[in-house]
């Protein structure tokens, strides 16, 4: 690929060779605006091959070691998430398996979210860490004094 300056518009040459392909080649040009539009059509065709990959043989694996309880769409958003924080794309170890530290990031990921809403609530509420300890012990005294009466 070239890009150069043609009468003070940019212009980028391509030319493409595929693999094995015994010195086949194609080549085109575009302007920086139809490059832009190529690249947005990619992200596309990418997003579609993506969400093909996410089979309900690999969201029965994810649901099953690492987000129990977790909906087909939810683990979709995770798994996508997780792309985009790897650069934009995971490989699969096989078919409908996930790499171990892939699963481990997502289970991290859904950690970190339900951390980050306790704590959230607790600022909300204005409860302190020993604020909750002594409303738990309180609810413990409660639920024995009511075992005991009953």
């Amino acid at each position: 690929m070239v890009a150069h300056l043609l009468r003070g518009n940019a212009e980028i040459d391509v030319t493409i060779t595929p693999e094995d392909s015994d010195g086949q080649r194609a080549g085109f040009f575009m302007n920086v605006k139809e490059a832009r539009q190529l690249a947005r059509a990619l992200l596309e065709i990418a997003d579609v091959a993506q969400a093909a990959m996410w089979t309900p043989r690999l969201l029965d694996e994810v649901r099953n070691r690492w987000l129990p309880g977790a909906t087909d769409a939810e683990i979709s958003a995770r798994l996508n998430d997780l792309c985009e924080q790897r650069g934009g794309g995971i490989e699969l170890l096989s078919p409908g398996l996930l790499y171990g530290q892939d699963g481990e990031a997502l289970a991290a990921a859904a950690h970190r979210e339900k951390v980050d809403r306790a704590e959230a609530a607790m600022d909300a509420a204005r409860l302190s860490l020993t604020d909750m300890e002594s409303v738990i012990s309180d609810l413990r005294t409660i639920y024995r004094e009511r075992e005991a009466h009953s």
